[in-house]
């Protein structure tokens, strides 16, 4: 179905119109405002047409289209009454009468009002927040109500699917302004404007929710357990269910429908394993990129104009003037050379350091002494995180082990001490011949959480 099919065929006209389309698209942003203000999108035409008729006096703005009768029209309630009936033939509006009252009321159509919120997105673009898109999601799936129970599909897999879709979407357009910003680097003539632009980088609103995004208690502690659930969904009760919810809410027979859910399961699977993670990385490759050419546009805008090898010269010319000894002329070649730049000048050799023989005095420690020296070195030098330690401290917990495999939930993890020698531990374990397993789930311990994971020695 094309799009053309849904929407009247003078749908466009009004802002394709030459003359009038600026204060169409200002008026039909009026006409929005007001049924924004209401809890209902029909109100008295009296009243919209007091509304339109306002803000044409106010901004002093006339209709001119010869096509029509809106040059008899063109200011007051008549031209008010003249945008609101080309507003009705184009589909935006449609008029109703009271059959209590016999009052004319105006109603915004779906497509008017799809329009209108078009429109106010091109004026005013609004930035979501990407960590929402997460937290939805993981919300959806840690605490399910009966209801999602009820509706899978309606209530969890739609929502989900339409969360990841989301936010690749907005992380794309994230990256598509950033790219813009930087091609405007490069037209920077002057150090006011370009701080200018770097304090507007700074204080872009984008900046603070990719960073609440790129935080670690976010999407990478998140999507993993979303992938599981995801998973799960794939299971026959589960995918039944789906299935069935689907073909009441869609006209799709079985195959279809099950075709589709584990379309969009492996499409949300696959942005939050693959796709985010490209898309991230060229965020942070264009940041970088941003801030090199701030930095080398500024110094570039510092140095612009200086001329070093003609204050050299000039300064040169000065020296072997007239007005200076004739000695001091015969230094310089200006003869043979019309000017003189850096590779013309030789650069005082430095003088090498000459080498003398030093005195210290020492003192002769005591036997006492230095075994407390000693001591204390050892004490400096020594590691508990070391690769010996650590297989040390695998071996021990190996031998309280029952099954002689090391599980991380079973060792202490309140301190940040014990928190460390979990992880070195794990970090040497190959290498102090240990076979190390990773589960997909973490492990909280009061302020710390760590990945889970068990040791078997080989």
């Amino acid at each position: 179905m094309n799009v053309f099919d849904c929407i009247p065929s003078d749908f466009f006209n009004c802002l394709s119109s030459t003359s009038n389309s600026r204060i169409y698209s200002d008026c039909l942003e009026q006409i929005f405002e007001q049924y924004d203000k209401e809890v209902t999108f029909r109100l008295p035409r009296s009243q919209l047409r007091d509304v339109l008729a306002l803000f044409l006096l106010e901004n002093h703005l006339e209709l001119d289209d010869e096509s029509t009768s809106l040059q008899t029209a063109s200011i007051g309630n008549d031209a008010a009454g003249a945008v609101l009936r080309k507003f009705c033939s184009c589909g935006w509006l449609e008029e109703e009468l009271d059959d209590a009252t016999f009052e004319k009321y105006i109603v915004m159509t779906d497509n008017g009002i799809a329009l209108a919120e078009f429109l106010q997105k091109l004026k005013m673009p609004s930035t979501p927040e990407f960590s929402s898109y997460i937290l939805n999601i993981l919300n959806r799936f840690s605490h399910p109500d009966k209801e999602q129970k009820d509706a899978p599909y309606s209530l969890t897999l739609k929502p989900t699917f339409n969360d990841a879709k989301a936010l690749s979407s907005s992380l794309k357009k994230l990256s598509t302004s950033i790219k813009k910003i930087i091609e405007t680097m490069l037209h920077e003539g002057t150090l006011v404007s370009l701080t200018e632009n770097i304090i507007q980088y700074c204080d872009g609103d984008f900046i603070k929710e990719y960073s609440r995004l790129v935080k670690q208690q976010n999407i990478h502690l998140y999507r993993n357990y979303i992938t599981k659930e995801l998973e799960k969904l794939k299971e026959e009760q589960n995918l039944n269910a789906l299935t069935e919810n689907l073909m009441q809410e869609e006209p799709l027979d079985r195959n279809e429908a099950q075709a589709k859910i584990l379309e969009m399961i492996d499409s949300a699977k696959k942005f939050l394993h693959d796709d985010y993670n490209k898309i991230m990385e060229d965020i942070k490759q264009k940041i970088n990129t941003y801030i090199r050419i701030a930095i080398a546009r500024e110094r570039m805008l510092q140095n612009k104009g200086f001329d070093l090898r003609g204050n050299v010269e000039q300064s040169v010319r000065y020296l072997i003037s007239e007005k200076n000894s004739k000695e001091l002329q015969n230094l310089y070649n200006l003869q043979k050379y019309e000017f003189i730049d850096q590779t013309s000048i030789s650069y005082p050799r430095k003088n090498q350091n000459i080498l003398q023989n030093t005195e210290t005095e020492y003192v002769e420690l005591s036997e006492e002494e230095r075994l407390r020296q000693k001591a204390l070195i050892e004490e400096e030098s020594s590691n508990p995180y070391s690769k010996e330690e650590m297989k040390k401290y695998l071996e021990f917990w190996e031998q309280h082990s029952t099954d002689k495999k090391i599980d991380n939930r079973n060792l202490p993890c309140k301190t940040k001490e014990e928190i460390l020698s979990a992880l070195a531990a794990i970090s040497y374990a190959k290498e102090n011949g240990f076979t190390v397993e990773v589960m997909n789930d973490y492990i909280e311990s009061e302020k710390f959480m760590i990945r889970h994971w068990s040791a078997e020695k080989k």
